[in-house]
């Protein structure tokens, strides 16, 4: 069934489908969790459950799943569902010929207000056309600019009867209080690591680098595909230069931080991948096997003889600080550098 598309979330399915179950669909849902584990699927699949009539349907409440194959089943997939709303990004919905800015000026990457009132005032405003129920997916909701998320307040409040209102998010908490509080939270898990590795193997990836993508990915299946093999062997070739620095040598260490600074999303790539290593080096010193970057085993070992298990901790602590230090927009050779500093000098 189609809910079986989604692997590894059997807490939020499971929430859904009760619902789906009882006939009492929520008016509003915010689906919350990391990019790339399932959560537009998870709203699509919801709205086809909402609407489905085939074998599963039933006259007294909602299907639990959809069948995949009926007439809306087949068209909420295809996009042409009548009572089946998807609001994007203006430049996404722009370029498909769904919206058309006023004014003809260029599509912003945000869901600006003018696209909620015209979902308000135009779309909600009028009778469903076929669907049992109407479902509005709201996808990437934390793409709404203010002014859009103050003109959906009132719809939250008080939807038009049989709607259901999805708002897909990566980042719920930079939704305003007053629009989560508003919506029953569904919170969407990271991908375990075997899931996505075995996604990328299946779709060709060597063993070596899909291992490399999976531990990087975060738990979000697009991330990990996001990372190509130019990418990981550039991230690759980092941490090894890094864990080739010694305390000797600082001007080495002021090079490297240069070199690696010069592009912000690198310089986190190096610090993700350097904190996944750093674990690594524990589990060694520990005796432990099932090394995460099971290619770089032997640096790995090399290192977690030459220094103690505390101090491993407390250089992946420093790394950890690097990662913050990047994401409060610091000058990325600078916080590179300081983590170097505390790795050699550090107390």
């Amino acid at each position: 069934m189609p809910f079986s598309e989604l692997q590894a979330q059997d807490r939020a399915v499971g929430a859904l489908q009760a619902a789906l179950r009882r006939g009492r669909l929520h008016h509003a849902y915010l689906l919350g969790g990391p990019e790339g584990v399932g959560k537009g699927t998870a709203a699509r699949l919801l709205a086809q459950a909402a609407n489905c009539e085939g074998p599963g349907a039933r006259v007294d409440g909602l299907p639990e799943d959809a069948c995949g194959e009926c007439a809306p089943c087949r068209k909420i997939a295809r996009g042409t569902h009548p009572d089946v709303f998807l609001l994007q990004e203006e430049r996404v919905m722009a370029k498909a010929g769904r919206w058309e800015p006023k004014g003809g000026r260029t599509p912003s990457r945000e869901i600006v207000v003018d696209q909620v009132r015209d979902l308000v005032d135009h779309r909600l405003s009028m009778r469903r056309f076929e669907g049992r129920r109407r479902v509005v997916v709201i996808d990437p909701a934390d793409a709404m600019n203010v002014q859009a998320q103050n003109a959906l307040l009132k719809t939250l409040e008080e939807p038009p009867e049989g709607t259901t209102l999805v708002l897909v998010s990566s980042s719920p908490d930079a939704l305003l209080p007053t629009i989560k509080s508003r919506c029953l939270r569904v919170a969407f898990a990271p991908l375990p690591e075997p899931i996505i590795l075995a996604h990328l193997v299946a779709a060709g990836q060597p063993p070596e680098a899909a291992r490399l993508a999976a531990a990087l990915s975060g738990g979000s299946l697009s991330r990990a595909l996001g990372l190509d093999a130019e990418a990981l062997s550039e991230r690759r070739a980092a941490l090894e230069g890094a864990a080739s620095l010694t305390a000797a040598d600082a001007g080495r260490w002021v090079a490297f931080a240069r070199e690696h600074g010069d592009d912000r999303e690198a310089a986190a790539g190096l610090g993700e991948l350097l904190l996944i290593w750093w674990r690594d080096v524990l589990v060694a010193q520990a005796g432990g096997a099932g090394l995460a970057l099971a290619e770089l085993a032997p640096l790995t070992r090399r290192t977690a003889a030459a220094i103690t298990p505390a101090e491993a901790l407390r250089r992946r602590g420093l790394t950890e600080r690097l990662l913050g230090a990047l994401r409060q927009n610091a000058a990325a050779p600078l916080a590179i550098e300081r983590m170097l500093i505390g790795w050699f000098h550090g107390r």
